[in-house]
């Protein structure tokens, strides 16, 4: 139990390494070398938890993302679920995604991948990112909508999700992804745009 504690904390001081050096230096001051330093840690442990140092980006990349999972069990825990329907699960994922800061895990991303929204390998980090936000927000839903057709939940939080992915991108390509009362302004309406069109198929 001790060493699945330990274990534990150490993976966790990976991740907060590897978040810390990619938001200041960007993709270059992540390194073996630097990450260990970081978390105190040996190179041999860095290893035996992550097997590259892309592993060791991707779970940083989508612990920044899964704050809108963050957000919507914040949302759940304050309010009890609407009648058991995928238009109430929308209307959660969608509140969640109005009252929750995405601007600054959009930000972060660009940092931390550097490049462009277009780069192949960038591109890769981003929707694989995205793609496990989007099993955890699943997820949470369906615990919360346990009656609700998982296929059906997870198809609708798949489609919304997909669509932040499409806004990242253009909000990338409009704003140089940069966080300020501007690129807030311009997401919340690339935000509005997403929400009116998916609410005529939900």
């Amino acid at each position: 139990m001790a060493r699945d504690a330990q274990k534990a904390r150490t993976h966790r001081a990976l991740i907060d390494a590897a978040l810390a050096l990619t938001s200041t230096h960007g993709p270059e001051g992540l390194t073996v070398d630097t990450v260990a330093e970081r978390a105190g840690v040996s190179r041999r442990t860095v290893f035996n938890h992550f097997a590259t140092l892309d592993e060791i980006l991707l779970a940083a990349c989508t612990e920044v993302l899964d704050v809108l999972v963050d957000g919507f069990l914040a949302a759940a825990a304050a309010a009890p679920p609407g009648e058991p329907t995928i238009k109430a699960v929308v209307d959660d994922v969608v509140g969640a995604m109005r009252v929750t800061d995405l601007v600054g895990p959009m930000a972060y991303l660009t940092r931390a991948l550097g490049g462009h929204h277009d780069d192949p390998r960038v591109r890769g980090f981003v929707e694989t990112a995205f793609g496990r936000c989007t099993r955890h927000l699943s997820a949470a839903a369906t615990e919360r909508y346990p009656t609700v057709d998982r296929l059906d939940v997870e198809l609708a939080v798949g489609a919304l999700l997909s669509g932040v992915l499409v806004l990242h991108g253009h909000w990338w390509e409009r704003t140089g992804a940069t966080d300020d009362a501007a690129t807030r302004a311009e997401w919340d309406r690339l935000l509005d745009h997403l929400v009116s069109t998916l609410r005529k198929a939900f």
